[in-house]
């Protein structure tokens, strides 16, 4: 070797803080409990479209049953529907900012917001009444509670700091 000239040097990587580790794995409970909330309104879907469909009809109780049906299924659809998009969104958004993007984090502010209206309508229509709905709302405010722990982690000052170096 009659080069002289040193080889280059890669730059060391900084490990990520262990604020956003937590952060992540929280993330990732949370879209866990999600896709739960999702397979029990699949599971629930004939005891939830009834439900829905009577909901129907008291806002118009003149419809066609047809109708009604039709419109139960579009609510159900449209409601599981939201919850996975939110959880894909959110899913990319973490993704973003475990690859130092900061950026992300103003779009799970905004998102939790999202996040959290979506969960209010999946409880409308994806639980019952009483007793028999509650371990729906649970995984509902399970889901709700571990994404905005998730975000108050992912403010911590470290993860501030990582986000900035480069």
């Amino acid at each position: 070797m009659s080069d002289r000239t040193p080889a280059p040097v890669a730059p060391a990587t900084v490990p990520p803080p262990p604020a956003l580790l937590r952060s992540r794995t929280l993330w990732l409970l949370s879209f866990l409990t999600g896709l739960t909330a999702v397979v029990f309104a699949f599971l629930g879907r004939e005891e939830h479209l009834a439900g829905i469909a009577e909901q129907v009809r008291e806002l118009d109780p003149g419809r066609a049953a047809g109708t009604v049906e039709t419109a139960s299924q579009v609510v159900l659809v449209a409601t599981v529907a939201a919850i996975v998009l939110v959880v894909l969104v959110e899913s990319l958004l973490v993704r973003r900012m475990t690859a130092r993007r900061g950026g992300a984090r103003v779009g799970l502010t905004v998102l939790l917001v999202v996040h959290l209206l979506v969960a209010l309508v999946a409880e409308a229509y994806l639980t019952v009444p009483g007793a028999n709905g509650l371990r729906d709302r649970v995984v509902l405010v399970a889901w709700v509670a571990l994404a905005a722990l998730a975000y108050l982690v992912s403010l911590a000052p470290s993860v501030g700091r990582w986000l900035r170096e480069r």
